[in-house]
């Protein structure tokens, strides 16, 4: 059994409370052959982690595009290596971030964390912390994304930028989201500074 990631076209307004229907409803569908797991949902997809064998991937994908939607993304998660500078990981990041792909962000941006130090090295495990977070809202999992985001809180510090990021900005809206115990989408912002990577 091979994992892959699965992100399939959110035609239908799912919302992350609909995260148990949809891992059911694709549990039954798929039968016992393939397994899936971490389902999330986020406003243009429904992406989960599938394990199946790489010589079922078509049956499976013309079933979820017959009976749930379209197939948008389907790629092996088995291990691959990174040739990304850290300007350009910190970029994707932030872009897969700002599309909702909360995972896939945590993952490039851990890619830098790991030989990062000092302030850096917070800064960018905040960021994660705050992309996995919201991985948690997207499993309608509202109470530990507040959790991991009061974690994040703390990694960032008193920032205000880190490589063209506006930390002083997320910040500001981790901290509402932690007033008001009631999690929400967030953006993250890019200022401009010689530091922060080309603009896409």
């Amino acid at each position: 059994m091979t994992r892959y990631l699965v992100r399939l076209e959110n035609n239908q307004s799912h919302a992350p409370n609909d995260t148990k229907i949809m891992q059911t409803k694709i549990r039954e569908l798929l039968g016992s052959t393939d397994k899936i797991g971490n389902l999330r949902v986020s406003t243009t997809a429904i992406e989960f982690d599938l394990f199946a064998a790489p010589s079922d991937l078509g049956r499976t994908k013309n079933l979820l595009e017959a009976k749930i939607s379209k197939v948008i993304t389907l790629r092996s998660l088995e291990s691959r290596i990174s040739t990304k500078t850290k300007r350009e990981a910190l970029r994707e990041g932030i872009d897969l971030f700002n599309q909702e792909r909360f995972w896939e962000a945590h993952e490039v941006l851990e890619e830098i964390w790991h030989p990062a130090t000092g302030v850096d090295r917070d800064a960018i495990q905040g960021l994660i912390l705050t992309a996995a977070a919201l991985v948690h809202y997207q499993k309608n999992e509202k109470s530990i994304c507040i959790s991991i985001l009061g974690r994040a809180r703390e990694k960032l510090g008193t920032l205000n930028e880190f490589n063209g990021v506006d930390v002083k900005r997320l910040r500001a809206k981790i901290d509402r989201i932690l007033k008001d115990n009631t999690p929400t989408l967030i953006r993250i912002n890019w200022i401009k500074t010689k530091n922060a990577p080309p603009a896409r």
